[in-house]
């Protein structure tokens, strides 16, 4: 016949103790499980929307690439004038974020974009019409031998016209030191751009090309010359330091240093 005695106390107490040790041991095997299962879901989550970033990605850098290239060959027939106009625009859109980053103007930016736009307009038509080659041309005509050649005519107005536009530009930057390095740079850099405008007879589809370079090239100088002496870099960055939780902090330290000295002759007089 089994015993039927009373169990005690403490034996009752050990029996719930390890009903309560495996009811939780359940539980956590359960969550385990499951996130176990969440874990895998997620992994398998991260795994597609990467594969669909780097398809984006590769998609969006397809377009930009082959969009620049398509255009370059439709619109002026070579490749070369989209390689060239798409190379431009990534630099000027690094520099006017770079811009950005240290404080300059959104306006501004605009501004410089809306000057570079009006700057392609007028040198494609000037090179469209050939108003330049022809101004050349008569020019060179009046000119004695060995100097009555057009090319030569275009890379001294080319000369002079870079040497005043610079001597302008930089004299905003860096005052009269600026405005004497712009006549240099700008002689060397107008010299082949001049010849380029009026040395030779214009089509419409490669001055057009030859234009938005030039207006791309401009777009991102003018940025910086207008944005520049407004700039205030320490104020830019003066937003990202805490400085009023700080002083708040530090009057609160100055508060209770001055109570600890008031109070710490009475605490010593007890």
């Amino acid at each position: 016949m089994a015993d039927q005695s009373p169990v005690g106390l403490g034996a009752q107490f050990g029996r719930t103790r390890a009903a309560i040790a495996a009811l939780w041991r359940a539980h956590m095997a359960l969550l385990r499980a499951e996130l176990d299962d969440i874990v895998g879901q997620i992994k398998l989550i991260a795994t597609q929307a990467g594969i669909a970033l780097g398809i984006a990605l590769a998609t969006g850098t397809l377009l930009y690439v082959g969009g620049f290239l398509f255009l370059g060959e439709w619109l002026f027939g070579s490749i070369g004038w989209g390689l060239a106009h798409g190379v431009l625009f990534g630099i000027g859109l690094i520099v006017v974020l770079a811009m950005a980053i240290v404080g300059a103007r959104a306006s501004i930016a605009a501004f410089s974009f809306g000057l570079a736009v009006l700057a392609m307009v007028g040198l494609a038509l000037l090179c469209s019409s050939n108003v330049a080659n022809q101004a050349a041309a008569d020019f060179a005509a009046g000119l004695a031998s060995p100097f009555d050649s057009v090319g030569l005519v275009a890379v001294v107005a080319g000369a002079l016209g870079g040497a005043i536009l610079f001597a302008l530009l930089l004299a905003r930057l860096g005052g009269r030191s600026g405005f004497v390095g712009g006549l240099f740079l700008g002689a060397i850099l107008g010299m082949p751009i001049g010849w380029l405008i009026g040395g030779a007879p214009w089509t419409w589809p490669p001055a057009v090309g030859f234009a938005i370079v030039i207006g791309l090239i401009l777009w991102p100088i003018l940025d910086v010359v207008l944005a520049w002496p407004g700039l205030d870099v320490g104020e830019r960055f003066k937003k990202l330091y805490p400085q009023q939780s700080i002083d708040a902090a530090n009057e609160t330290k100055a508060w209770l240093e001055e109570q600890w000295q008031t109070r710490k002759p009475t605490r010593g007089g007890r």
